[in-house]
């Protein structure tokens, strides 16, 4: 077991506490964990997501960030998995978000005679909310961004209704490549609105993917629209 992947169980502690404190109030801290599957040129990438937001005060918010990749391919030559553990600061009033992030990023091959790669990362996120249009840029200084969260792009999304968006990005992965991104995500009442699902395309010269996204928060029911506003 890798130093980072056993971040893994971090989450899962910090939730317990976190589930009880949501219950009480807006501002409290809630957590969230995701799962995702889709096919990268043809070879099946699982990531598994765990979130935790800390509302500060109005203005100021923190969050603490864990994304793992799983790329199976069929040999152990060029499979891997990738973890990213990342903390992020954000400065945020009703119709801005800017934030700040450092984190570390560890590439693992699953051939075991292949050498790990490390590296620091930095990121630089901005959300501009203008009625239901949210304008987004996102900078990560990393060489290889797998994740469905964390990559470079910029584009916009526009809300259909509070619990439906529909997004796209021009996206920078793998280096300077340059690619799409098509999203959408949809959080039914149903289901006290603690939950959401998510379909991506993503497209470029040497990467495709198509996937899907759930994830589940641990806190109360708001809406996905004042959800994304509040949390990143």
């Amino acid at each position: 077991m890798t130093n980072l992947s056993r971040f893994l169980l971090l989450p899962f502690i910090i939730s317990v506490s976190l589930n009880a404190l949501a219950e009480e109030s807006d501002e409290s801290p809630n957590f969230a964990f995701g799962l995702g599957y889709g096919l990268l040129n043809e070879k099946s990438l699982m990531n598994i997501d765990f979130k935790i937001n800390i509302p500060l005060n109005d203005t100021f918010s923190t969050q603490v960030l864990l994304n793992s990749n799983y790329l199976l391919t069929g040999s152990s030559r060029d499979s891997f998995a990738q973890s990213e553990f990342t903390s992020n600061w954000f400065l945020k009033s009703e119709y801005v978000r800017l934030g700040l992030g450092v984190g570390v990023s560890e590439l693992e091959p699953m051939d075991e005679t292949l050498a790990s790669e490390r590296e620091v990362s930095g990121q630089f996120m901005g959300e501009v909310f203008i009625g239901d249009v949210a304008f987004t840029t996102n900078y990560v200084s990393a060489d290889i961004t797998l994740s469905n969260i964390t990559s470079s792009r910029f584009g916009l999304g526009y809300y259909l209704n509070e619990d439906h968006r529909v997004s796209l990005f021009r996206e920078k992965y793998n280096g300077n490549q340059i690619g799409w991104r098509l999203e959408t995500y949809y959080q039914p009442k149903k289901y006290r609105q603690l939950g959401r699902v998510g379909l991506i395309v993503r497209t470029g010269k040497d990467y495709d993917y198509a996937g899907a996204m759930i994830e589940y928060y641990f806190d109360h029911a708001r809406s996905l629209q004042q959800r994304e506003r509040e949390f990143h």
